[in-house]
This record gives structure tokens, C-alpha cells and sequence, in this order.
């Protein structure tokens, strides 16, 4: 058997550098093959787009939610347009059956376009209205005469309104043919009267419903009804 040697003390020199070769051996990477660095680089890249994307998501999200605190600050609230109550759009008011236009001056009536020659009240016995609503008409109607003044009580083709006293009263009627000389003058006593035939036209073309407007005319010292026959209340036909 071989004699043993006894160890070698090694100076501090080599054992220094020993040490040193030995750390720098532990500290080395160890050897990876291309395909794991390639896929440690993806994993690497896409850590990178994710933080990106989320950061971008979360700046919107801030944007919206400012957006709407702003909005909800500056704008008055609204209701719905299906809460909002509808008020509905007042009706017209319904168009006369027809026009009439009465010219006191000129002693004209225009119907339908058709004009006729008047007598007109007298001044003393005016209409008192400036537009009336005929009321209804009658074949003839019976007022009382009056004392003062001789005048026939019967109206033929009579037609009538309602004054503001809620009376029927007399509008107009066709003269007696001895009355023709009244046309073109102010003479009947409170109504407007037409030629005998005429006031006949006039009877069958107007309707109950039409409206009258009333132009000229001058009153002054109104008598009571006892000489403006015609004022009197209309109760009934005869």
C-alpha cells in the first residue's frame, strides 16, 4: 500500500482565487433553449399590452363618469316626454251658417251675394245691436199696433234674434206692398224691412244660425216700446 501524501496547504493566493472561480461559477445563467426565451419574449410583450389596455380603459372610464357628473350639474332635469301632460288645443269656434251684412247708410242687405234695397229702422227706434245670431223665422208673426202711431201689428216673412235681454225679437220682415214708399228711408219702427217680394227671397234663403252684422245707423232720442212696435217680444207665429 502506497505511502499517503500528506495534503497541500495552499497559500492565501490560490485560495483566494479558488473562491472567486467558484462564485463565479454559482452566478452563471443556466443554458435555456431558444424556444423558451422566445416564449418568455411573448409572455413579456403581452404583460406590456395588457397594462396598456387597462390603463386606457380606466382613463375612459374616469372621462364618462366626469361627463356625467358635469352633465347632471349644468343640465335641468327633464321628465319624460310621456310624463309630460298634453293640454289639448281649445276648439275653434263653429262658423256661422251664413253672413249677412245689413248697411244702414246705404240701405243695402247682402246675402248669399246677392244685395236687396231696405227700409231701415228709424232713429228713435234702433236695433241696439251692432251683430246678431238669427234666432228663427215665421211665416207672420202678431205684434200689438201701437196707440201712438197707426201701424198694421201683422209681419209677414218674419225673422228674428235674441237681444240681450234673452227676447225674441223682430230682425226683419217684407213690407205690406201699400209700405213699398219705406224702402231707401229710416221709417220702420225697430226692424229692417225688405220690398214684399223680396222679403219673401230672404225668408226661404236665410237660416236659423246665421249671423247679421249691422253697419251705420244713427240713434238718438230711443222711444219705449209702445211706439217701436217692433221691439216687442216674439212669443209665438201666427
Amino acid at each position: 500500500m502506497p505511502d499517503q501524501q500528506p495534503p497541500q496547504l495552499l497559500t492565501e493566493t490560490e485560495l483566494s482565487i479558488r473562491l472567486h472561480h467558484l462564485a463565479a461559477r454559482s452566478t452563471a445563467p443556466v443554458p435555456t433553449t431558444g424556444a423558451h426565451v422566445r416564449n418568455r419574449a411573448v409572455r413579456r410583450r403581452r404583460g406590456r399590452r395588457a397594462a396598456l389596455c387597462g390603463t386606457a380603459l380606466a382613463a375612459a372610464a374616469l372621462i364618462t363618469v366626469t361627463s356625467g357628473v358635469l352633465d347632471s350639474r349644468t343640465e335641468p332635469d327633464v321628465p319624460p316626454a310621456a310624463s309630460v301632460a298634453h293640454t289639448p288645443a281649445p276648439a275653434p269656434s263653429p262658423a256661422p251658417v251664413q253672413r249677412v251684412k245689413v248697411d244702414l247708410d246705404t240701405h243695402t242687405l247682402t246675402i248669399g251675394g246677392k244685395r236687396f234695397r231696405i227700409a231701415a229702422p228709424a232713429s228713435f227706434c234702433p236695433i241696439g245691436e251692432t251683430a246678431v245670431t238669427v234666432t228663427a223665422k215665421y211665416p207672420a208673426v202678431q205684434l200689438h199696433p201701437s196707440k201712438a202711431i197707426s201701424h198694421s201689428g201683422i209681419r209677414r216673412w218674419a225673422v228674428t234674434f235674441t237681444d240681450r235681454s234673452h227676447r225674441q225679437r223682430l230682425l226683419m220682415f217684407g213690407l205690406d206692398p201699400a209700405d213699398r214708399y219705406a224702402l231707401g228711408t229710416d221709417t220702420v219702427f225697430g226692424a229692417v224691412g225688405l220690398a214684399p217680394k223680396d222679403g219673401k227671397e230672404v225668408y226661404d234663403i236665410i237660416k236659423p244660425g246665421a249671423r247679421m252684422e249691422i253697419k251705420g245707423g244713427r240713434a238718438r232720442n230711443a222711444q219705449p216700446g209702445s211706439v217701436c212696435v217692433d221691439h216687442q217680444p216674439v212669443t209665438g207665429a201666427r
